[in-house]
């Protein structure tokens, strides 16, 4: 088992309503089968940090592959721990907030079939795993539901 540590969680949200809301992104059945035993999950955008390019650079392009520009990136001052048995490793996910101006009719790939945009109580309702339970809380108290996040945390 190896500890990796370049794997990156996005929560996007916009604020036009009166409350933010959240993307989120329901497997495929096809990705469903080839990695997680048929389970079919809600997650979040992110990725792999690739060697020797700086974060912002691979947060921009993830957001891209879905027709997503941010218009702000801050770290949620939240890092989480979990056994993948994907990837049989330890990873060390830090979390981040990207904000969008609105509701987006966003770009799937393969491996996912459906997408939304949730209030926070809808992705709790949705999501099953720990880590993004967690990661939510921290966007939502530091970054998307505070007037303005300090800019310590901004990125973008």
């Amino acid at each position: 088992m190896k500890l990796r540590t370049n794997v990156v969680d996005v929560w996007t949200f916009h604020k036009q309503d009166s409350e933010p809301k959240y993307l989120l992104l329901h497997t495929s059945q096809e990705k469903a089968d080839k990695w997680f035993f048929g389970d079919r999950f809600w997650q979040i955008t992110g990725g792999f940090v690739e060697d020797n390019e700086p974060l912002l650079d691979d947060a921009k392009r993830w957001l891209a592959e879905y027709k997503l520009d941010p218009t702000g990136i801050w770290a949620a001052e939240h890092v989480y721990s979990f056994y993948s048995t994907r990837r049989e490793d330890l990873e060390i996910v830090p979390v981040f907030a990207a904000e969008v101006a609105g509701p987006i009719d966003v770009r799937l790939s393969w491996e996912h079939s459906e997408f939304g945009w949730f209030t926070a109580q809808e992705c709790r309702d949705r999501i099953a795993f720990r880590g993004l339970i967690e990661g939510l809380e921290a966007v939502r108290t530091y970054v998307s539901e505070v007037d303005r996040p300090h800019g310590a945390y901004r990125i973008l």
